[in-house]
């Protein structure tokens, strides 16, 4: 059977969104930001990264000052993967928790997205390891999942020298780093690995396989980046030839979702196209007895956690995430 393509009349959507006044500061500001470089020229996915970094640099500054910042290399397949380790507290041994950035799996990088992973490694006071996996369209399914499996395996394995738990480890990611943390925790369960290990993934607005829902069809635009042409990133991600219901790692409903699943902590957006997704994957989850919490922010846009700096619910998001995590691997959240 053919892919079904999502087609949507953008005449169906609002002309501006009905976003809460903080998440509207938030747009004024990334106009007035904007304005400091051009983004005009850009016409190849190396100026396209190159803006996204420049835009994400102002909301990533200051936050909170980690005890301990190492940015290293682990071996794949004759090539390397880059992580950072991020250690909030001076200790010999902390539960880890693996980040896979958003981006729409094109652009993105441990630097774009250092406060929402400073922050949720203050908030857990776990050690927080972000992954700058490999990028489509330069590659494909499933390469940049095999990567974060390689990335989680080779820190449980050397868990001494880089003072982390490895009976306690978790997922977490953003966007399209959420679906890679959901595919990752499912490989691992494929090939065998210790599910009880896993102690939860934190999950913010995640596309898991819809393919059509209430929500796609009611939001998204220019002003956040989700328009009918954004929502097709993942046609870069899978080869031509390959047809996405039949990548488990990518699909995530085509897994089979009632038993060895982690804890899941999933969080969406009221005006994010890929809200349903989270809330089928929660509704999926409860039903099947998997612990799932699952919180929607009224009046929020898709990737609002990375403006914590002006969002309250961003704040909110980032700390009620790392809580569960920690909760989870029995130790007293931080609160700062």
């Amino acid at each position: 059977m053919g892919e079904i393509k999502l087609q949507i009349n953008p005449k169906n959507r609002p002309a501006v969104p009905a976003v809460n006044w903080q998440q509207a500061r938030v747009l004024e500001m990334q106009e007035e930001y904007a304005a400091a470089f051009d983004t005009s020229l850009v016409n190849t996915i190396e100026e396209m990264r190159a803006a996204y970094n420049e835009e994400r640099k102002m909301w990533n500054t200051g936050g909170p000052v980690m005890a301990e910042t190492v940015d290293f290399d682990v071996p794949y397949e004759g090539d390397k993967v880059p992580v950072r380790l991020l250690r909030p507290v001076k200790a010999e041994k902390l539960p880890v928790i693996f980040f896979m950035h958003g981006g729409g799996f094109v652009e993105g990088n441990n630097d774009t997205h250092s406060m929402a992973q400073r922050k949720l490694a203050a908030y857990s006071g776990c050690v927080v390891i972000g992954i700058d996996y490999s990028l489509a369209p330069e590659i494909k399914y499933p390469r940049a999942i095999k990567e974060c499996v390689a990335v989680c395996h080779y820190v449980s394995e050397h868990a001494d020298e880089y003072g982390i738990d490895p009976e306690k480890i978790g997922f977490a990611g953003d966007s399209g780093g959420a679906n890679m943390a959901m595919g990752v925790c499912m490989c691992l369960r494929d090939e065998g690995f210790d599910v009880s290990k896993i102690k939860g993934n934190i999950l913010y607005y995640g596309g898991y396989g819809l393919m059509s829902s209430i929500s796609s069809y009611q939001h998204g635009g220019k002003w956040d980046g989700m328009s009918e042409a954004d929502l097709s990133s993942p046609s870069c991600y899978i080869a031509p030839d390959v047809n996405r219901f039949d990548c488990p790692y990518f699909h995530i409903y085509a897994n089979d979702l009632t038993h060895d699943v982690p804890p899941c902590f999933l969080v969406a957006a009221e005006l994010d196209p890929l809200r349903d997704d989270s809330k089928l994957l929660y509704e999926i989850l409860t039903n099947n007895g998997i612990q799932a919490e699952y919180h929607e922010y009224k009046g929020a846009l898709h990737a609002f956690i990375h403006y914590s700096k002006v969002m309250d619910d961003a704040e909110d998001a980032l700390r009620r995430g790392a809580h569960f995590f920690a909760h989870n691997c029995g130790l007293d959240p931080r609160n700062e």
